[in-house]
């Protein structure tokens, strides 16, 4: 590890944009010499900086405890980031291959000497209208950090901002990186294949110091042209030397090709692919209403789009009914969980539960080999209802909230394929002397069953613990619907990780919760403006006797009540049994804050 000072007051870039042409002579004087003195210094040691710009001089306070504008540090970004990689035979899994096929070997990669999981998703343009600057790709990719994903698929290359780059060395987010060959279904090979590797060889020279750079892939579903092919694989061996290059985004080595619908959440346990880096899989994912408003009229909302009446409008934000993302399967499984949505508020409040559920078995199917998945896709570019885990408008969804669960370093979590309760260790060292516990409540919060057991685990490594009770006499105490809680905690008590989960008897039946009272909560809340930012802590209450369910908070504008975005929320879309407190950190730019306070609702 590397500690560095901490640059508080931010980029120069950041100085420069808020205080347009009002910088004080004598401090660019001083920063400029700094500058100078670094690159010498630099220079002297045998090094170049290739990057020499106003994002990369980080300012620093100088140890006072607030920006002190007398006394800034120039310094640059520095880090150790070793790339290897594997290819090796491996025992395939005891499953259907899906329509790519399997293979004897498998990629694993490793950063600095420990194998590297790659949790994330793919994008594709960062904005339909290609408006994405700084500021916006340091709200994406903080947001991936944030629901504890280590990797982004520049998808066949759409990206080619610095700024992206930028942000995923700042986050430590590695970047899977396509060239622009797609899907041979849906493009032609190159017409001019020496204009191709120009073009190809302008670009691996200009990323190559991005310490993100992980992975570089010819063809997207397909394999390039033999001869684009060899010339890509000499190019990377060549001009970015330690990064690997892989023919096929989706056979091979690794694996991919969806789904990309709803389905149950046993089911995700048993696809194809877990055995391999996964390219590709995802599922509708609904924005919450309040985003609706914002890309809907209101007499277009409903009907819903279903297939006894069908709505256009829906559809051109990607709620198609066929298709990959087949939304009538989602339309089933929702009337399944809790009766057809009879407006389109209930619809966005509905499948919150679904895509929670959905977007958690998704990564959290991956523990029995840990090997890396890529959500089909994590980011929009556009208002869309499918196919992401916050909006367009920066609005964490309950898929967020599900992802940043299930791909923390050290979980806990329910197997729904052997109903076993597991420990896996992704990347947080050896631990020893924990204690998973378990228990399964009725929908009114009293516990009916509860074990717990100690427990040592490696790194990159499972733990089963124990299976959840199967005999009558327990089920039969049990509602229509209940709830299984889980906890990790270390030896001191102090809890690593837990989960909550909503199991129907008929599986995905939940409509016995509709007949719940709706909970009482009291929110008690604290701010501080800290350099650019509002931080706040919440504490949250079920000062009721029924549990509080899916609880979501949302930040806004103290006078107007706009919402604020982007937001980062410690937890979000979370339950709290009757009695029950939980405390929720809360920050935001105050730039986001429309000129108000922020408050929490």
């Amino acid at each position: 590890y590397m500690a560095m000072e901490l640059a508080a007051v931010g980029s120069l870039f950041t100085i420069m944009n808020a205080n347009p042409g009002k910088t004080d002579v004598a401090r660019v004087i001083k920063i400029c010499q700094q500058v100078a003195q670094a690159l010498q210094c630099a220079s002297d040691q045998g090094f170049v900086h290739g990057d020499v710009k106003p994002e990369n001089v980080l300012l620093d306070a100088n140890g006072n405890s607030t920006v002190n504008t007398d006394w800034f540090d120039a310094i640059f970004k520095t880090g150790i980031r070793q790339m290897t990689w594997s290819e090796d035979p491996y025992e395939k899994a005891d499953i259907v291959p899906g329509s790519f096929g399997t293979s004897d070997r498998r990629l694993s990669l490793y950063v600095n000497g420990r194998r590297f999981i790659g949790f994330g998703g793919n994008w594709g343009l960062s904005e339909h209208n290609l408006n994405y600057r700084a500021r916006e790709y340091d709200a994406a990719i903080r947001y991936h950090r944030d629901m504890n994903f280590t990797m982004i698929r520049n998808w066949v290359g759409q990206i080619g901002d610095e700024e992206f780059y930028e942000a995923c060395d700042r986050y430590g987010i590695m970047i899977w990186q396509d060239f622009w060959l797609a899907n041979p279904y849906d493009g032609p090979d190159p017409y001019y294949e020496d204009l191709f590797m120009d073009n190809a060889t302008d670009w691996v020279r200009r990323i190559r110091n991005h310490p993100s750079i992980a992975l570089y892939v010819g063809r997207n579903e397909g394999y390039p042209p033999v001869t684009l092919d060899n010339a890509l694989r000499s190019l990377v061996h060549e001009s970015h030397p330690g990064i690997h290059y892989i023919s096929h985004s989706a056979a091979g080595v690794v694996s991919g090709g969806g789904p990309y619908r709803a389905l149950p959440v046993r089911d995700y346990f048993m696809l194809f692919g877990l055995d391999r880096f996964h390219s590709e899989r995802g599922m509708p994912c609904i924005p919450n209403y309040e985003s609706m408003v914002q890309f809907m009229d209101t007499a277009d909302m409903w009907p819903l789009n279903t297939a006894e009446h069908p709505n256009a409008m829906y559809g051109l934000h990607d709620y198609c009914l066929t298709s990959a993302q087949r939304t009538q399967t989602f339309n089933e499984r929702l009337n399944l969980a809790f009766g057809e949505p009879q407006s389109a508020q209930q619809f966005a409040e509905y499948s919150q539960w679904l895509c929670y559920n959905g977007l958690r078995a998704i990564f959290e199917s991956r523990s029995a080999y840990r090997r890396g998945l890529l959500l089909w896709m994590s980011h929009p570019s556009w208002p869309s209802f499918v196919w992401q885990t916050y909006d367009y408008y920066f609005d964490p969804t309950a898929a967020y909230f599900a992802c940043k669960k299930a791909c923390e370093p050290l979980h806990i979590q329910w197997n729904a394929a052997t109903d076993q309760v597991e420990v896996v260790n992704y990347r947080a060292g050896s631990q020893s002397n924990l204690v998973a516990k378990a228990q399964l409540l009725t929908q009114t919060g009293e516990v009916k069953w509860e074990q717990e057991s100690k427990l040592d685990i490696a790194e990159d490594a499972i733990a089963p613990c124990f299976s959840l009770p199967q005999d009558e006499q327990v089920l039969s105490t049990l509602t229509d619907t209940y709830f299984i809680r889980l906890s990790l905690s270390d030896a001191a008590g102090k809890v690593l990780s837990d989960n909550f989960y909503w199991r129907g008897k008929e599986d995905g039946n939940y409509r016995s919760l509709l007949t719940m009272p709706k909970a009482k909560l009291n929110i008690e809340s604290q701010k501080a403006k800290v350099g650019e930012e509002w931080q706040m802590t919440c504490k949250v209450t079920n000062t009721s006797e029924v549990p509080a369910m899916m609880v979501h908070l949302t930040a806004e504008s103290a006078k107007t009540h706009q919402r604020i975005l982007p937001v980062l929320y410690s937890d979000n879309y979370f339950f709290l049994m009757p009695g029950e407190s939980k405390e929720i950190y809360i920050s935001m730019k105050v730039a986001d804050c429309h000129g108000e306070e922020p408050v929490v609702r």
